[in-house]
């Protein structure tokens, strides 16, 4: 092996770099929606550039980075509550309505409540559809699942969702189906 890179790796590692700048602000908040917590969010987003790195050579089209390394994120946040047996809370930011703030207050405590108790992949698709507005072609490709899946299995989590929200706290007892 040579001490020196070839033109060739010292251009891909520059493009590397380039694209994760680009993906970086976005990475963290997503790590950060999982987690909750600061420094776990940068060390999920650490593990990933360097998951991402290692196998930048094997993505065949850079257009599709954005959603590869979102791929790679998201299983890296995944593996570490799966070890931590972490929560995931969520942040109900992307609510943007014109509900009188107590009644929001309220409903804001209800949907963290029923979110709280959603499957790890239901919250998973909550937020890549609504927190992050990916569409479902994209949500497939990054869950690497068909694209009726996905359909399906967020019509089932929304529904639930409305149940829950619908019966208010007598539903609360009940485990996620």
């Amino acid at each position: 092996m040579s001490m020196f890179k070839s033109e060739k790796q010292k251009n891909r590692e520059q493009l590397f770099e380039t694209l994760i700048k680009q993906e970086q602000k976005k990475l963290y908040r997503v790590a950060y929606s999982y987690v909750k917590n600061e420094q776990t969010a940068l060390d999920i987003v650490q593990d990933t550039v360097i998951k991402a790195y290692k196998s930048f050579d094997r993505l065949k089209n850079i257009d599709f980075f954005s959603t590869w390394i979102t791929r790679i994120l998201i299983n890296t946040a995944l593996d570490h509550i799966k070890k931590s047996k972490d929560i995931i809370p969520l942040d109900v930011g992307w609510l943007n309505t014109q509900i009188v703030e107590e009644n929001l207050t309220v409903l804001v405590m209800d949907i963290e409540e029923v979110f709280g108790k959603l499957k790890a992949n239901q919250k998973t698709l909550l937020l890549l559809r609504f927190y992050y507005g990916y569409s479902i072609p994209e949500i497939a490709d990054i869950l690497e699942k068909p694209e009726g899946t996905v359909k399906s299995q967020l019509h089932r989590t929304l529904q639930i969702v409305k149940k829950k929200l619908a019966h208010g706290g007598d539903v609360y007892g009940e485990a996620a189906r």
